[in-house]
């Protein structure tokens, strides 16, 4: 190792408390950048470089360095989104939060040739802001920030450990087969975005129907069915008065466990199940008041109100003991604690109806 690279490694030895201040620092603000804007992120990770690292990085490349500070990488952050939108979008946060330096940053995407496939991913070159809260003393510190997804991520990981640990170089065979893989992956992100607007678009158009009263043909599965619950006024009423039996507060929680217990009760649609619930409703707060009332619940789940109205399908509509032992199953592990609840349901049924 030359004079200059001792140079370099001796000032490494020196700041290096100052990067993982730093990368601490840094970590948390993207953290928080995520947060505040929603962005869903698979990870945020960080890491100093070693000292073994860096000599390596001088001895391939020292020529490029004349001082520890043209090191810009010395602090590595990595964000990995879901989606390849989001990593303009979080790119866009990182241009606001940080001071850029653009001269050494770049967009993978927009290097690698249109006829290729390989390494994609936008590397920022960052140092802190001195109009905020920063330290001063790290706020000339530079670090990257790398911004990709989360099968960019895969790609990457995959291609480093069995191609640039290979001491002896890939195969000509292997680097190809390494290309179309990175091909199947960028079109699959972009397969991902398209399924993501897909399901928000179904979303809303859900939203739209059951706002406006117009869902009676809309299949019951799981976004339906928590858009009824959530937005339909005759049954936010009904589990609101379930609520009132003990002044119960509600907490909205996901249906996705009753839509296989609706779809055996032969209830298909949205339709369905709003004449189900004006059908069976009265029956339903009885069966829940003579359940609930009395034990002084601070909070009650929304789907207690379709826990009730499905029993109360099963008394009105002439399912036998045994059969509703069978549906109870389908959320009861035991088959003997099925059949015990299919007993007490059918005694509270003629309770109800002697009054009792």
């Amino acid at each position: 190792m030359n004079i200059k690279d001792c140079l370099i490694m001796e000032d490494y030895r020196k700041y290096k408390s100052d990067f993982i201040r730093l990368g601490d620092i840094v970590h948390e603000k993207l953290r928080e950048l995520a947060d505040d804007t929603g962005i869903l992120v698979m990870g945020i990770e960080h890491r100093v470089k070693s000292e073994k690292s860096l000599e390596g990085k001088l001895y391939k490349n020292g020529e490029w360095y004349q001082k520890f500070d043209d090191i810009t990488d010395i602090l590595g952050e990595r964000v990995i989104c879901y989606f390849g939108d989001e990593v303009d979008k979080f790119g866009k946060l990182v241009e606001q939060e940080f001071v850029i330096d653009w001269e050494n940053s770049s967009d993978k995407r927009a290097l690698i040739k249109a006829d290729t496939f390989g390494y994609l991913s936008l590397h920022y070159i960052c140092s802190l802001p001195e109009d905020k809260d920063y330290p001063a003393e790290l706020c000339g510190r530079r670090f990257e920030i790398q911004i990709r997804t989360m099968l960019q991520h895969a790609w990457s990981a995959i291609n480093h450990d069995l191609g640039y640990k290979n001491k002896y170089g890939v195969p000509r065979e292997v680097t190809r087969e390494f290309a179309r893989l990175a091909g199947l992956m960028e079109i699959a992100d972009d397969e991902f975005v398209r399924v993501r607007d897909a399901m928000n678009n179904y979303t809303e158009k859900i939203h739209e129907k059951i706002t406006s009263n117009t869902a009676d043909d809309v299949l019951i599965e799981l976004v339906s069915l928590n858009e009824y619950m959530q937005l339909n006024p005759k049954m936010c009423s009904f589990i609101d008065r379930i609520a009132k039996i003990d002044n119960s507060e509600i907490n909205y929680v996901s249906a996705e466990n009753y839509v296989a217990q609706l779809k055996w009760l032969k209830l298909d649609t949205i339709g369905d199940l709003q004449s189900a619930l004006e059908k069976h409703g009265e029956l339903a707060f009885k069966l829940a008041e003579k359940t609930i009332k009395g034990f002084e619940l601070d909070m009650l789940v929304s789907n207690a109100a379709l826990r009730f109205l499905c029993r109360a399908i099963l008394l009105e509509d002439g399912y036998s003991e045994q059969q509703a032992a069978e549906f109870i199953s389908l959320s009861v592990n035991k088959k003997e604690r099925a059949v015990r609840q299919a007993k007490r349901l059918f005694k509270m049924y003629d309770e109800i109806k002697q009054g009792v």
